[in-house]
């Protein structure tokens, strides 16, 4: 009896099964780079009912699963045993790079006060919802770097810097243009704060996503089409406020609301950033002038 190996394996079925399977695998070795790398061991704040390390755990798995679906839905392979060793190089890239992200958000992103003490002593949600934001956003931008439109791990990871570049930037600008020290105000545990940020990170997240994926030939042609499509888009982001502040919550000062650590203030924020920053996902592309 002759089995045909090949056919089985392209078998739509079994080929899922397959790819649950290295997917299960690579969830777990994200789960060990966690404990290896970051300031915290999930179970241990479990057991302690620490929900604010929780809830920047959960981001950072919300992002691992981004990149391992960036790393599945990229072009395919001429037969099904490349595909899946592709798979298996940009979801192992992409895991790295998340592992470096946390090591970024605490030394780059959030250096101005011990990240360790606000989510293990202080419990500062605040904070928990920044790395949440971080570790989503990121997860975004990695799985556009590993979706391999572009082509090649070494240009996923010219692009993943690429944007946390942007992204320190969008920061800094974000402190600036606010009436209030956006780490003196998560030091100081104003929740309303964090959750504000935290919005505004995803939100950039989702629109340096938007600007890395796309089908370009040649790195001069790519780079060109990420620029435009950044600069244009990151110049709409700051309408938002306007039209938060002008228009959808009209009757409050949205900064002096957050600045009180209004919580709700802030939860209105977060929703509203990453709204628009949807709609310029699907909707906006600026990509045909060039």
């Amino acid at each position: 009896m002759n089995i045909n190996i090949s056919s089985i394996v392209n078998n739509p079925v079994v080929s899922s099964i397959i790819y649950l399977m290295i997917s299960c695998i690579m969830l777990y070795l994200s789960k060990y780079m966690f404990d290896k790398f970051a300031i915290f061991k999930p179970e241990a704040q479990v057991k302690a009912s620490n929900h604010t390390a929780t809830l920047a755990f959960c981001g950072y798995m919300f992002g691992i699963v981004a990149i391992l679906v960036g790393a599945f839905v990229g072009p395919t392979a001429k037969s099904f045993k490349a595909d899946l060793v592709m798979y298996i190089a940009y979801a192992l890239a992409g895991i790295v790079l998340m592992t470096l992200s946390g090591f970024i958000t605490r030394k780059i992103m959030l250096n101005r006060f011990d990240n360790s003490k606000e989510l293990l002593q202080d419990k500062n949600i605040g904070t928990a919802a920044v790395y949440f934001g971080f570790y989503v956003a990121h997860g975004l931008i990695i799985a556009a770097c590993v979706n391999g439109e572009i082509g090649g791990i070494l240009s996923s990871v010219f692009y993943y810097f690429l944007s946390v570049c942007f992204m320190f930037i969008f920061l800094r600008i974000y402190d600036f243009i606010t009436p209030y020290s956006i780490h003196k105000e998560l030091e100081e545990d104003n929740y309303a704060a964090g959750i504000a940020l935290a919005g505004n990170i995803i939100a950039i997240g989702i629109i340096l996503m938007k600007a890395t994926l796309g089908d370009v030939e040649g790195w001069k042609n790519s780079l060109i089409t990420y620029f435009v499509d950044l600069s244009a888009i990151i110049l709409m982001l700051p309408t938002v406020r306007y039209i938060l502040g002008n228009f959808i919550v009209k009757a409050i000062n949205i900064n002096k609301e957050i600045q009180q650590n209004n919580v709700a203030a802030g939860l209105i924020e977060f929703t509203c950033i990453i709204c628009f920053a949807l709609l310029v996902f699907f909707m906006v592309d600026f990509t045909v002038a060039i």
